[in-house]
């Protein structure tokens, strides 16, 4: 068995092992919306749910360590999110489920920002630049859930659920998510927004998003046109290079 699967790792590792930087943040993403429903359970699901973020954590200081300064802040405000959250998992109803939610917020703000950053000062478009596109989208979906969770733990009553569900439905993690994306995304949910504070970031959070797919399409369909002119640039003096080889 070792034996047949080891082209398979032959081929597997260096393929990651090109990926850039963006990439793995990306699927970490992903792992995390498209395995919750199947580990949203107490005990080791729980567990294996709560490892699958902190490996998040982990991602989304790699995706911003280009300079030593943002590596090692990422770096710390990861630390002080994963220490309240790794107590939460353990006690769930441990009072330090406020402070851990407001430190993963600051570190996913400042995740956020950073990726922004860099994807917008890229000047060529790459594999890279497209999940590092990605990742930022889907950043700022789960930094506005955090956003709202920690919002519905001082005020419960700030989301209103559907009646269908029961007045006595409580809002989670995966409750305030689901509002995120389909806020994010225009599409509409099942919660509705009765305080005027959760207004407010449902309609900030609406707008980023527009705002966002906005400018990062002009962006890179600028970087993409200049890359492409650089590219004919340099095609065209290799040409008058040739040419002029052949008068000589």
């Amino acid at each position: 068995m070792t034996t047949a699967l080891q082209p398979v790792f032959a081929t597997l590792i260096p393929a990651l092992r090109r990926q850039g930087k963006f990439f793995y943040l990306f699927v970490a993403q992903i792992l995390l919306l498209a395995l919750f429903p199947y580990l949203d359970r107490p005990g080791v699901p729980t567990i294996i749910f709560r490892s699958m973020g902190v490996m998040a954590f982990v991602a989304g200081v790699y995706a911003v360590s280009e300079r030593r300064a943002h590596r090692m802040t990422a770096l710390w405000l990861a630390i002080l999110a994963i220490i309240p959250y790794t107590i939460v998992t353990i006690r769930p109803n441990s009072r330090l489920m406020a402070p851990a939610l407001l430190c993963t917020l600051i570190f996913l703000v400042f995740t956020l920002v950073s990726l922004l950053r860099a994807v917008l000062r890229t000047m060529k478009v790459t594999h890279d630049t497209i999940y590092g596109s990605l990742s930022v989208y889907l950043l700022i979906a789960m930094t506005w859930g955090c956003a709202y969770f920690l919002l519905v733990t001082f005020q419960p009553a700030a989301l209103s659920v559907d009646p269908v569900r029961g007045s006595n439905h409580n809002i989670d993690w995966s409750e305030c998510m689901f509002y995120s994306f389909v806020t994010l995304t225009s599409l509409g949910g099942g919660l509705v927004p009765v305080s005027p504070q959760a207004r407010s970031l449902t309609i900030l959070e609406n707008v980023s998003g527009v705002l966002y797919v906005a400018v990062l399409m002009a962006r890179l369909v600028s970087a993409y046109s200049a890359s492409t002119a650089a590219r004919t640039v340099i095609g065209l003096r290799e040409l008058e290079a040739i040419e002029h080889s052949k008068d000589v």
